[in-house]
């Protein structure tokens, strides 16, 4: 519990690990099916079996770390508290499948093999999950694990012939400051089964994308709507003073906590050629507004307001997460990113002159 206070702190939760990790840990059996999840004329089968849940619909989802959307895989009706689902994956992938919308979510890695679920409505965090090697290792390892930098570590290097530590680094790569070196390396210890799987995929272009907003870099230029209407923002509009890029959104809990140290910092800095630049990820006009206004944020704000897409911004920094921060110096250049805010205020004033 203090390790996951501790990763709320420093604002470096993923909207997708929101959705997906809500839970920390499961009843699960493993199934050791490597080889059929590698067959290429292999499926899954999953079944279920939840009681305290008669009739209803259940739907199969996974997140497209493309674009940060969620992808509805499949639907079936419950009866009796049964349910099926059959299909084939190109690689282990985590999935959620909802019951009746809100009733009850189930959280697993699905590979291509027989897959049962058992629980009981209510209590699913308990429920019996036989679904693969995949999904053992991966409620073997609580919400916690799959953030924090030193498990996480662990996990990639020690687990380097599963699905799921390249998909830990996806998150990893994002969320701590690891070097470009170490990133590298993670990269080519995984197995050939591992490179061919989708999370490889993804944590390979995440680290693309770091490696081009890393420190000492130019800061990809943003041009987007200013939050006064008719107006236009760039960053280009604030060479010459140190900048502090913030990633946010109104519905972001952690970044609206941190909105408190902002103001603070933007008081304490603003005198020294220093200046927040807002970039929010929201997609309604009215949420941004009313939460600029409730946290009293008194810097420049832009959006797109088109969600997670942001004007292609988020993309361009490497950003599924938020909040996140890039401090940027007069010339354009990053000079820090993901500055924690419990450190912050101590950290600018060694940077700044």
């Amino acid at each position: 519990m203090k390790t996951t206070l501790k990763l709320l702190k420093r604002h470096k939760l993923l909207k997708a690990a929101i959705l997906l990790f809500a839970v920390s840990s499961f009843g699960s059996c493993s199934n050791d099916s490597r080889e059929l999840s590698t067959t290429p004329e292999a499926r899954y089968s999953i079944e279920g079996d939840i009681s305290g849940i008669e009739d209803g619909q259940a739907m199969l989802l996974k997140r497209d770390l493309s674009d940060n959307k969620v992808i509805e895989v499949d639907s079936t009706a419950i009866i009796d508290g049964h349910f099926n689902f059959s299909g084939s994956v190109n690689s282990p992938y985590l999935h959620t499948i909802t019951l009746n919308d809100t009733v009850g979510k189930v959280y697993l890695f699905v590979e291509n093999t027989d897959i049962s679920i058992r629980g009981e409505i209510g209590k699913l965090d308990s429920a019996i999950i036989s679904a693969g090697r995949e999904d053992s290792l991966f409620h073997s390892n609580n919400f916690d694990s799959i953030f924090d930098p030193h498990a996480g570590m662990r996990i990639m290097i020690e687990e380097n012939d599963f699905d799921f530590a390249a998909f830990t680094a996806y998150y990893q790569f994002q969320i701590n400051n690891i070097s470009l070196d170490s990133m590298r390396m993670i990269l080519d210890g995984f197995t050939p089964a591992v490179k061919a799987g989708d999370y490889f995929r993804h944590a390979e272009n995440i680290f693309s994308t770091i490696e081009n907003v890393s420190y000492g870099k130019e800061a990809p230029e943003v041009v987007l709507p200013s939050i006064v209407l008719g107006d236009t923002l760039a960053l280009s509009d604030f060479r010459g003073q140190y900048v502090l890029l913030d990633f946010w959104a109104s519905w972001c809990g952690p970044c609206r906590a941190s909105n408190e140290t902002l103001v603070k910092v933007q008081t304490a800095f603003e005198s020294r050629n220093f200046t927040i630049l807002g970039l929010s990820l929201d997609s309604k006009r009215e949420k941004w507004e009313a939460a600029v206004e409730e946290d009293q944020l008194v810097w420049p704000h832009m959006s797109a307001l088109d969600g997670w897409e942001g004007g292609g911004a988020p993309a361009n920094y490497a950003v599924m997460a938020i909040p996140q921060n890039f401090l940027i110096n007069p010339e354009g250049i990053i000079i820090a990113k993901n500055l924690e805010m419990e450190n912050i205020l101590e950290e600018l004033e060694v940077m700044l002159p």
